[in-house]
């Protein structure tokens, strides 16, 4: 192996290992010294690496969005607005509840909404935002141009909540319905949250279009 390889196997391994303890301790306690251990790495090749403890963690995040698709729902609008709606949430279930998906990272996450840190704003910045931008114009397409700001918000974040969910409540879902298995159920899960949005929706497109006649 020559001295880039080893190099780079380091540096995967403490990405990997700095996952899993930032994961099960947070990032405030977790320490360099635990995830080199870890890792079988020492502690100058993980401040040669990332710098620090920060920097490591920081690199844990680029590295969790390396692992994951970009999620590709949209066809450029060809598809009418109420498909576009069902490949989204299909799109978003079936990333939220791979169960090839790393455990790690939705702990991580997890952490992070308990306390955030500059990583999740980095987050939001580069992922996020977007992914909520692409739901948000299939959903004013659905409502009609009489759609303010504010509902279309609001029922972007209905949709996304709706989906999360079945992944951050599988545990109490499966204990409550124990025929339900988020995981295995995933299509139909998807149909039911495309359905139930689409009617709420459509009922508030008929109350924008009233309102809008009212005011005319």
């Amino acid at each position: 192996m020559t001295h880039a390889e080893r190099s780079a196997d380091t540096r995967r391994r403490l990405l990997e290992a700095a996952a899993e303890v930032f994961a099960e301790d947070g990032f405030r306690t977790a320490t360099i010294e635990r995830i080199c251990r870890r890792a079988h790495a020492n502690i100058a090749a993980a401040h040669y690496h990332f710098g620090g403890k920060a920097g490591l963690y920081a690199a844990v995040f680029e590295y969790a969005e390396q692992q994951r698709e970009p999620l590709q729902t949209d066809d450029g609008g060809a598809a009418p607005p109420a498909e576009r709606l069902r490949a989204y949430v299909t799109a978003f279930l079936s990333r939220l509840l791979d169960p090839h998906r790393p455990a790690w990272m939705a702990r991580l996450l997890a952490r992070e909404l308990i306390e955030p840190t500059p990583a999740l704003d980095r987050l939001v910045r580069r992922r996020m935002r977007a992914n909520h931008g692409q739901l948000a114009d299939i959903i004013r397409e659905l409502i009609g141009p009489a759609a303010s700001d504010a509902t279309v918000r609001f029922c972007t974040i209905s949709v996304i909540a709706q989906c999360v969910f079945y992944r951050n409540s599988a545990a109490i879902i499966t204990r409550l319905y124990p025929e339900v298995a988020p995981s295995r159920d995933l299509q139909r899960i998807a149909d039911h949250v495309t359905h139930f949005s689409l009617a709420a929706i459509r009922d508030l497109a008929k109350a924008s279009g009233r309102n809008g006649k009212r005011h005319e």
